[in-house]
C-alpha cells in the first residue's frame, strides 16, 4: 500500500457518491418530470425522457467508474502513466515513465487496447492475510479502459514473472462494471483485498 496514492479523501467520497447516484437520481428526475404523462399514457414522451436521461447520466457514470478504478489500483502500485485515447500514446506514456520501464515488446505479444480512455498501472505489492496465515501479493501491469460512454471499464491484466520484474508471462481481461464497486470486482479478480483509507473494499452489489 503506498499512502502517497491515496486520493483525497473528499474527492473520494465525492466519486462514490455520484457512482451510486448518477442512475437512479436521473431516473427519478425524469420519472417525476413525466408523471403525468405516465398516468395519461403518453408513452412515447416517456421513453424520450428516460433515453435523454440515460443518454447523460450513463457517460458520467463511466468516466466516474473509470477514475474510481483508477484510485484502487494506484494505492497498490508503484507508478501510473497519463491517460490516453490510443495504445500509441499509452506506449509513448510508458516508455516515459521514470519509476518502471515498462516491457513494451512483452505487452505488445500478448496484445493491448487500440483505442479509448487508458491508463496503465505497475500493480506490485503484498499485504499480511491474518486468515490465510501468509502474505497475499499482486504483480502485475495493468491498462484500464473505459468502454465510455457504457459504466463499464476493461481491465487488461498482464501476469509479471515474481522472479523478474520486466518479464510478461500472461495475460487476462476482466471487467467493472455498474453498480460494483471497482474494489470489490478488484479484490475478487486478484484474491488480494484492495482497501481505500485502510476500509474493506465491498460496497455496492455483493
Amino acid at each position: 500500500m503506498y499512502f502517497d496514492h491515496f486520493p483525497s479523501f473528499g474527492s473520494y467520497i465525492f466519486g462514490m457518491m455520484l457512482y451510486y447516484s448518477l442512475i437512479p437520481l436521473g431516473i427519478l428526475i425524469a420519472l417525476r418530470a413525466k408523471w403525468d404523462y405516465i398516468v395519461r399514457r403518453y408513452w412515447r414522451s416517456v421513453i424520450r425522457a428516460f433515453l435523454i436521461t440515460l443518454l447523460i447520466v450513463l457517460p458520467l457514470t463511466s468516466l466516474v467508474q473509470f477514475k474510481l478504478t483508477g484510485d484502487y489500483l494506484y494505492v497498490y502500485s508503484l507508478t501510473k502513466t497519463g491517460i490516453c485515447l490510443t495504445n500509441s500514446c499509452l506506449v509513448e506514456k510508458m516508455k516515459e515513465n521514470e519509476e518502471y520501464k515498462f516491457n513494451i515488446t512483452g505487452i505488445r505479444k500478448y496484445g493491448m487496447p487500440r483505442f479509448g480512455i487508458m491508463q496503465a498501472y505497475r500493480l506490485v505489492d503484498k499485504k499480511y492475510n491474518k486468515l490465510k496465515w501468509r502474505y497475499d501479493v499482486v504483480n502485475a501491469v495493468v491498462i484500464i479502459r473505459s468502454l465510455f460512454p457504457l459504466p463499464i471499464t476493461e481491465v487488461w491484466s498482464y501476469e509479471v514473472d515474481p522472479r523478474e520484474s520486466h518479464k510478461i508471462i500472461g495475460l487476462r481481461k476482466f471487467y467493472i462494471y455498474y453498480p460494483y464497486n471497482p474494489g470489490t470486482l478488484l479484490t475478487r479478480a486478484y484474491d488480494f483485498e484492495f482497501t481505500m483509507f485502510l476500509w474493506g473494499s465491498g460496497g455496492g452489489v455483493a
